[in-house]
């Protein structure tokens, strides 16, 4: 079993209780409850990529995957202002990252919800009438380009595995399941 066949099948069950309990038709329903999720997203990715970003392997791969500057463009479209913005609550606790191995276990299920994030951008946009431009930015982050990134991030992930980071990397997954649906969830 590859260490990406490995990840799908342990992480399934946190994958599928995050994806219950967020609600998204609900939580995109109305331009409230949307502005109010992309603020729990906010919270986490902020908090992630400053945490993430100090043991990041591969600097400019990690940084070409970052969210939060899709997010403050979001908020902003949908009227925040940068100081409500910067004081918006972070994520907290995070799962400790302590290798770059927990950087990349981490990274698979954030990179795995861009792919996710690609049929909620279409509900968004049929829902509220938002766009990349207008308040959607984050969900359709990659555009086009969405399964080439997650192409060369299963690419990255398997030429980091090895019998002692593996374990690691899908024990971190499992805990950054775990915090996301604490985090994302709570105000559901």
């Amino acid at each position: 079993m590859t260490l990406l066949e490995r990840l799908k099948t342990e992480t399934r069950p946190a994958h599928d209780r995050i994806e219950k309990a967020m609600d998204f038709e609900r939580r995109i329903a109305t331009r409230d409850g949307y502005t109010n999720l992309l603020i729990r997203f906010y919270g986490f990715h902020s908090a992630w990529e400053e945490a993430a970003s100090a043991l990041a392997s591969d600097k400019a791969f990690f940084e070409s995957r970052c969210k939060t500057k899709l997010l403050v463009k979001d908020l902003k479209a949908l009227g925040l202002s940068c100081d409500e913005i910067i004081r918006l609550p972070q994520c907290d606790p995070l799962m400790p990252l302590p290798s770059p191995a927990a950087v990349l276990g981490s990274m698979y299920v954030v990179e795995g919800s861009t792919l996710g994030g690609a049929i909620i951008a279409r509900e968004v946009e049929r829902t509220l009438g938002l766009d990349d431009k207008t308040g959607c930015a984050y969900f359709k982050s990659y555009g086009r380009e969405i399964a080439v990134m997650w192409k060369q991030f299963g690419a990255k992930l398997l030429e980091a595995s090895s019998p002692e980071a593996d374990g690691v990397i899908v024990e971190t997954a499992q805990k950054t399941f775990d915090v996301m649906h604490d985090w994302l969830c709570e105000a559901a």
